[in-house]
């Protein structure tokens, strides 16, 4: 199932209404139909939004499944997901890889 598939589900068992959800998101409600729709992809602010609001885990919204796959397999599925990312979310990005990587630093 798709991202926009999920927050449509999502939304529907919440009885939620796009004009509704768009509202709490802060975005236009033509811009989570063409979401839910699958012609736009959500940016991160918006993933994140969605996650927090219903109580999800963004990695299952995104289905991104951490057994099984190597660190080169992980690496080029964060490149492939950043592709047509917007600056500010690739910002944000860059930020969370460096205090993660502090942290692992610390742990040393």
């Amino acid at each position: 199932m798709d991202i926009g598939s999920k927050i449509r589900m999502l939304r529907d068992n919440h009885n939620i209404s796009q004009e509704k959800l768009a509202n709490i998101l802060n975005i236009n409600r033509n811009y989570l139909s063409r979401i839910e729709t699958g012609k736009s992809e959500p940016s991160l602010k918006v993933l994140k939004d969605v996650a927090k609001y219903f109580k999800v885990d963004i990695t299952t919204l995104m289905d991104i499944q951490t057994n099984g796959s190597n660190s080169e397999e992980k690496i080029k599925k964060i490149i492939d997901g950043c592709e047509h990312l917007l600056d500010g979310d690739l910002d944000f990005l860059i930020r969370m890889i460096s205090v993660m990587r502090e942290e692992y630093v610390k742990k040393d």
